[in-house]
């Protein structure tokens, strides 16, 4: 028998920690998990079973080692079971999402950045029709 994965759990890093876990409760609804140092330099984060983490290298090396043209090539995807709901909940609390969009692979999706530009879709399977052609 072949052993089997259990999960996912990205860590990415970010220039400012801080800011990154008042985001992510603040405008996800995230709760903070365990943290490693004094201040932090490591976080994880869950919401709804959806654990991420977040480490903190120097933040001069982060700009300096990870081109912001790198982001753009990188996409955390969490799906949802109802992603209309989701992204008028996360807009009430001010998270910066775009608008809804129904994909050619039938996903109804919607994006957000946080404040180190990391793109965080959400998305829920859909029989609807596309309303994007990418």
């Amino acid at each position: 028998m072949m052993p089997r994965m259990t999960g996912l759990r990205p860590m990415l890093a970010v220039t400012d920690l801080q800011r990154t876990i008042d985001f992510y409760r603040s405008k996800l609804g995230f709760q903070l998990g365990d943290t490693f140092g004094d201040p932090p330099v490591w976080c994880s984060m869950s919401r709804d079973g959806v654990e991420i983490m977040f480490n903190a290298p120097p933040a001069d090396e982060v700009r300096a080692a990870v081109s912001a043209r790198s982001r753009e090539y990188q996409i955390f995807y969490i799906n949802s079971d109802d992603v209309v709901a989701l992204r008028d909940e996360l807009l009430s609390h001010g998270a910066p999402v775009s608008d809804l969009r129904v994909t050619i692979y039938g996903m109804k999706e919607f994006e957000v950045r946080d404040p180190d530009r990391i793109r965080i879709w959400f998305g829920q399977e859909t029989d609807d029709a596309p309303t994007i052609r990418e």
